[in-house]
């Protein structure tokens, strides 16, 4: 469950935890306190679920739509991957175009509670959901594979500077992303064309694919 609009509960519970870089801001050290992302600016934080995972590729493509608008606007953009598993591959692909960085040992989950699915909900998700069924169909020529952690969940958040909750998404199965207009009326930015426009085409590839 996520926390309330306008609250710091975020920010308390996952600023003094320290994530590692793989691409950040010039001056950033190997290690960075969460903290530093929004003590200067708004900030949107992307947890992924797993870096090979196709769904979560696609969203970040999708995701990826907005993000000339929000860096107009000053608006740090951090992408946060639990494991480096399937990390190159992500990279090569160009699927995220914002900073990246690992949490190794899946501290913010913890701190925040994001949840696993067990392996027979995940089974049962996997071929029931009408949500995932469909994230499946939108992605089935994005690559992807098996490897790593498929059954964490992620999260979206948007902090204001200074800390405060402007959007606290959790996800509920794979596959589950913020709309674009979501995060952009969380910042108080226009999001019409966000709404107008279409989902982005996956690119076409004949590698093995995996949704989980």
């Amino acid at each position: 469950m996520g926390t309330e609009r306008g609250t710091r509960t975020v920010a308390d519970s996952i600023g003094a935890l320290e994530v590692e870089k793989v691409v950040g801001a010039t001056g950033d050290l190997s290690s960075v306190p969460l903290s530093t992302f929004w003590n200067d600016q708004p900030v949107l934080i992307h947890v992924l679920r797993r870096f090979g995972c196709q769904l979560c590729r696609g969203g970040a493509v999708e995701m990826g739509k907005i993000f000339p608008d929000l860096e107009a606007h000053g608006v740090r953009i951090i992408g946060i991957g639990i494991e480096k598993v399937g990390l190159e591959d992500f990279q090569k692909g160009g699927f995220w175009k914002g900073e990246l960085y690992i949490d190794n040992g899946k501290k913010i989950h913890k701190a925040l509670n994001i949840q696993k699915v067990g392996i027979l909900s995940s089974v049962k998700m996997m071929v029931s959901n009408k949500s995932v069924k469909d994230a499946i169909k939108k992605t089935k020529d994005t690559p992807g594979d098996f490897k790593g952690d498929g059954r964490q969940l992620g999260a979206t958040f948007v902090l204001a500077k200074g800390g405060e909750t402007l959007l606290d998404f959790r996800q509920e199965h794979f596959g589950d992303h913020p709309s674009n207009a979501a995060i952009l009326e969380a910042l108080g930015l226009d999001s019409s064309a966000a709404k107008a426009a279409p989902p982005s085409e996956p690119s076409v590839c004949t590698d093995t694919v995996a949704a989980s």
